[in-house]
């Protein structure tokens, strides 16, 4: 999710790719802002001061961030809902051609034992030419009966399982039906978020926008360098500690910092939180669902004391964010998107709000 905003720095770049379900969310580009939005402000109001609009921003953007957590959370029950209702039609499908198997041949006995059997059977036996003869064929008669009551109670199985199965399949569409509507409900209130943060943003003045705009960039850049300053200080490890898998995705994620935060991304050149810490793992061979609270779920807990670079450290209750431990108390992370992609300290803040770590 978006970091907490302890400034009144506000969007660098703010975009909406939700790639599932449905076209991608309007997006808010701090820097094409100006062609985007109506020169100048109402008349009936004086505009809000920049660092009002900041602030508020700021907040609509973290607000929509922790709202991108509950999307991508039903996006994953989406794609759950789609597995298992593809497995139950599957399975209907193969009890389906069972059952018209058992069928035919149901029917093959049936027309056997009406060819040779088609009347009392004690008669027969006064009629026939070939007493022997009559015997031998109706020892066959018989088997043939048995064969029949076999085979209707197979097809009587196959029905139950396939009306149960029909019952099991009502339930997955229900599921899925469900699912979908979650994930559309978190895309409107995402884009609601934005609308207002356009609003707010489309009445500042030309001069305003134009220093919000300088501002954006100053912080940007700074955010960057810092970052950069944060890996050079330390000795981070490039192949001992950090070795194997842990290394390649310890890797991956250093060199994604000064990439922009886009809400539902998992690269390349941009990201959200778990996005980020996905796609890293996903470089090192290694799947981890795309939510931070689904990643808490498939990785193995770590104690803080026994951090290692490459393991997930978690932020929030419910847990909402998740960044990548690097060693030296530092970790990547895609922030928010006002920072992007850079290089915090576990120290502070983020102390202040951490919730737990794994490792996958």
């Amino acid at each position: 999710m978006a970091t907490h905003t302890n400034h009144l720095g506000a969007v660098r770049r703010a975009f909406v790719r939700v790639p599932a379900l449905r076209p991608a969310v309007v997006a808010v580009a701090a820097t094409g802002l100006v062609a985007l939005l109506p020169i100048g402000s109402s008349a009936a109001e004086p505009p809000p001061s920049l660092s009002q609009v900041a602030a508020r921003v700021a907040q609509l953007n973290d607000d929509a961030s922790r709202i991108n957590e509950e999307y991508l959370q039903a996006r994953l029950r989406v794609q759950a809902a789609s597995t298992s209702l593809a497995s139950v039609r599957a399975r209907m499908d193969r009890e389906q051609r069972a059952l018209n198997a058992t069928r035919r041949n149901i029917g093959a006995i049936a027309s056997s034992a009406y060819r040779n059997g088609g009347f009392d059977e004690s008669l027969q036996l006064l009629l026939a030419k070939d007493p022997t003869q009559f015997l031998n064929q109706s020892a066959s008669l018989d088997q043939l009966a048995r064969g029949q009551g076999t085979a209707l109670r197979r097809a009587e199985t196959a029905s139950q399982r396939l009306a149960q199965d029909q019952i099991a399949l009502n339930q997955k569409l229900g599921d899925l039906k469900d699912a979908q509507g979650s994930a559309a409900d978190a895309q409107q209130r995402i884009n609601a978020k934005l609308a207002e943060a356009r609003g707010l943003l489309s009445r500042l003045t030309a001069a305003q926008r134009a220093r919000y705009l300088a501002d954006q960039r100053r912080r940007a850049i700074a955010v960057v360098n810092s970052s950069r300053r944060a890996l050079q200080s330390i000795s981070l490890p490039r192949g001992g500690e950090a070795s194997g898998r842990a290394g390649a995705a310890v890797a991956y994620a250093r060199a994604q910092v000064g990439d922009r935060y886009v809400w539902g991304a998992d690269g390349p050149g941009s990201f959200d939180c778990s996005g980020l810490t996905m796609a890293a793992w996903r470089a090192a061979g290694v799947y981890l669902p795309h939510q931070s609270g689904a990643q808490y779920s498939a990785t193995s807990r770590v104690s803080r004391s026994e951090l290692r670079p490459g393991d997930l450290v978690f932020f929030y209750s419910p847990i909402s964010h998740v960044g990548m431990y690097i060693g030296g108390g530092l970790m990547v992370h895609a922030a928010n998107p006002s920072d992007g992609v850079e290089v915090a300290s576990l120290s502070g803040y983020w102390s202040s709000v951490y919730a737990g770590a794994g490792r996958p």
